[in-house]
């Protein structure tokens, strides 16, 4: 029997995986199934606060919104979530906003071709907290052109790990939307995609967002993967924190062809709060209107702090 005071130790949690491969084993079977890669010791995250905002129901063809931290609190993660839309509506950014006015989560959608009458609300989520140490924002774009699709790496600085994830796209209004959030297991990248729902000759770049700090009580989970087949135009998937763990940077994976990813948009993007529930990352997909006849699949990821 492992002593509780050391199950409770994160390097430990670190160093099973490993010990398990040395035996010749396959690694470490839980539920939630999660693995943390913190290898160094952790500094403790203070002042969290979970906020939400949302945009008005209605028809309009683009919007955004954002969820501002309290004062003297900085912004460490977020997410987004649309409702309505009738699989009508790309996803154009959700990310990190830090400026001496104040943090926030910005989340941005707009809808394919701009002409539906479809009513839709956007939903932005931030993660905030006191300033953790190492606290570093980085950001890589693009080029900007009309090629597509886009994938852009950004990475943490070396001795920090990555908190939150986000991205935007600017330019080709109306017809280029994110499709995936990408974590690693190693905490120090992120990728973020997008791609043209509609052919465009108009240039765009995308944008992407890390925020690291020094390692704190990190660990990362990853939801099995969720098929979408036949009649099945949308999926959710949920990667779950391990009970006391705080949801922070969320991801999504997918499985299918590059031409079937140009087709979904991201619907939910997102770390919940606790209580009620156990803290989550959740992730939905959506094909765009009229939708796509092939096999897809994704999986949900989260970073969670304790």
């Amino acid at each position: 029997m492992i002593p509780s005071s050391l199950s409770r130790h994160p390097v430990f949690w670190a160093t099973v995986p490993v010990l398990c491969a040395a035996l010749g084993g396959s690694g470490l079977t839980a539920a939630p199934a999660a693995a943390n890669v913190l290898l160094d010791e952790p500094t403790a995250v203070s002042g969290y606060t979970y906020v939400e905002r949302h945009s008005t129901y209605d028809s309009n063809s683009s919007r955004s919104v954002s969820a501002p931290c309290p004062r003297g609190k900085v912004v460490l993660a977020g997410g987004v979530r649309m409702v309505g839309g009738k699989q009508g509506v790309l996803l154009r950014g959700s990310h990190p906003v830090h400026s001496s006015a104040g943090d926030r989560w910005t989340a941005s959608a707009e809808e394919v071709r701009a002409d539906s009458t479809a009513k839709w609300q956007l939903r932005a989520y931030a993660v905030c907290a006191d300033k953790p140490a190492g606290l570093t924002y980085k950001q890589a774009t693009s080029a900007s052109d009309s090629l597509s699709p886009k994938t852009v790496a950004v990475a943490c600085p070396a001795s920090t790990r990555l908190i939150g994830l986000g991205a935007w796209v600017t330019g080709a209004d109306y017809g280029v939307g994110l499709n995936s959030l990408t974590l690693t297991r190693g905490l120090r990248v992120g990728y973020a995609r997008a791609g043209e729902a509609i052919a465009t000759s108009a240039p765009w770049r995308l944008t992407a967002y890390a925020v690291c700090a020094k390692p704190l009580q990190q660990t990362f989970h990853e939801s099995a993967w969720k098929p979408a087949a036949g009649a099945a135009s949308s999926k959710t998937a949920v990667a779950r924190c391990w009970p006391g763990s705080r949801a922070y940077a969320t991801g999504l994976v997918f499985s299918g062809n590059s031409a079937t990813l140009d087709r979904l948009a991201p619907v939910e993007l997102r770390p919940t709060p606790i209580p009620p529930t156990p803290a989550q990352g959740r992730a939905g997909l959506t094909e765009l209107a009229p939708g796509t006849p092939a096999t897809w699949s994704l999986k949900a990821q989260v970073i969670c702090v304790r």
